[in-house]
């Protein structure tokens, strides 16, 4: 088999990817980045350049991490996540290049930087909280019918016992929760402290308690 290394073109020819593979793979979509997959949105297409022709993968891979360590020192924006040289169909690293990407991959997650995290925290909370989302949540829950599995998880993870909540008497947590469409944790709270804060969502809920058997 004959390996390449190839370059993914914008419309007005810069080159925003660089890759290793076959001819096949060249030219495939699938398998991208999603920050890949977002530019060729955005122009609605690309375009390929075969850059060299190799007898073996690591020939491929090695040339495939020159080309993007070059292009981005003379300040190229590459789509490209890692540095080159990782994924293959059936090469095997030597446990020093393993030990050396390690390294790289520890140093360079961006979920180690506090400041990155609390900031997609912040992002998803914001999106969440999308009326449109929630809409879609409340619905996909509400009357949703659980499966035997399920049922059976859920009484090996919370007390089967019966429960009142607004005057209405439940026969179990699981119950109360598919037919309230509230999540059997939020309920589970509820039910073992009787101050816990309810949200605007739920400030319906103004009784909330187990039904314990009396004691002889």
């Amino acid at each position: 088999m004959t390996y390449i290394t190839y370059a993914h073109r914008k419309p007005d020819g810069s080159i925003f990817y660089i890759g290793k593979g076959t001819i096949k793979r060249a030219h495939s979509k699938l398998g991208r980045n999603v920050v890949w997959q977002r530019t060729v949105e955005k122009y609605k297409s690309f375009e390929v350049d075969i850059l060299a022709h190799w007898d073996t993968e690591e020939e491929a891979f090695q040339h495939e991490i020159v080309l993007i360590d070059s292009l981005k020192d003379i300040g190229v924006k590459l789509v490209n996540i890692a540095k080159g040289g990782m994924g293959s169909s059936g090469f095997r690293h030597t446990k020093e290049h393993k030990k050396k990407m390690s390294e790289f991959m520890k140093s360079n997650n961006p979920m180690s930087n506090d400041e990155i995290r609390e900031k997609q925290l912040k992002n998803l909370k914001i999106a969440m909280s999308r009326p449109e989302i929630k809409e879609k949540q409340s619905k996909s829950r509400m009357g949703m019918k659980l499966s035997k599995s399920h049922i059976e998880s859920l009484k090996k993870c919370h007390p089967t016992r019966p429960c009142i909540i607004n005057g209405i008497t439940y026969p179990s947590l699981c119950e109360a929760s598919r037919q309230l469409g509230i999540r059997h944790g939020t309920l589970y709270r509820w039910l073992n402290n009787v101050h816990s804060f309810h949200t605007k969502k739920y400030a319906h809920i103004t009784e909330c308690r187990w039904i314990y058997a009396k004691v002889a």
